[in-house]
């Protein structure tokens, strides 16, 4: 689970906040998304079908939606980490490697291991890295999280001591740490909860297929 600092080149993000939606656009889409959203409810725009008929043949995949939180010093429930570490150096790297083959590559991109500027974590049972992490770029700090699994290690509390290390990592150097996860991914939920992270909103993210769009990207307000 991840949300990369947008780079509104080629994404759309559809943040829905109570009765609000906000999408944040490539410039060069800014007049279209507008008005085709302009008549609109929330609700109906924060919808997988309707961003596909919104930009058609420019969708490349949507991921969401997630569930968006975040959590401060304040909220923040810490737990031992387990030994949770950077990873550094060419044997974390094939092991991060190994770890990687045994998801789905949506799994792996949704926790920010196709974001260039990240740091990388892992945890360790023995010699197998059983789960990694990431923290990339959110308000201009690594302070956005994503965690990933070992599938046979799942439901063993390991995933909640990674994104406790994280959160302290990232509450070191930003006030809020911000965590995405699926919306069907109860047991991720219930851990960033019982960490104290707090709903923020739900969100999709639209990649489009390259095109050359101006680099700044604007919110639209539904």
């Amino acid at each position: 689970a991840s949300h990369p600092e947008p780079s509104h080149r080629d994404h759309v993000y559809l943040i829905r906040r109570e009765d609000s939606c906000i999408i944040v656009v490539p410039q060069a889409l800014v007049g279209s998304t507008t008005v085709a959203c302009a008549s609109w409810p929330s609700a109906a725009v924060f919808d997988r079908a309707f961003v596909r008929t919104l930009y058609g043949d420019e969708v490349a995949a949507i991921h969401g939606p997630f569930w968006l939180g975040y959590a401060t010093e304040e909220s923040f429930r810490r737990v031992e980490g387990r030994g949770s570490r950077r990873l550094h150096g060419a044997e974390d790297a094939a092991a991060l490697a190994t770890l990687l083959r045994q998801v789905p590559e949506e799994e792996a991109v949704d926790a920010g291991f196709d974001v260039a500027p990240r740091r990388e974590y892992g945890c360790f049972v023995g010699d197998q890295l059983v789960c990694a992490g990431t923290l990339t770029p959110f308000r201009g700090m690594a302070a956005n999280i994503g965690v990933l699994t070992d599938p046979a290690h799942r439901n063993q509390g390991i995933g909640t001591a990674m994104l406790s290390a994280l959160t302290a990592d990232a509450l070191a150097q930003s006030r809020t740490a911000q965590f995405r996860v699926l919306v069907e991914n109860r047991p991720a939920l219930r851990i960033a909860r019982v960490l104290g992270y707090v709903e923020d909103g739900h969100t999709f993210e639209v990649v489009l297929r390259p095109a050359d769009r101006a680099q700044a990207g604007v919110q639209v307000k539904t």
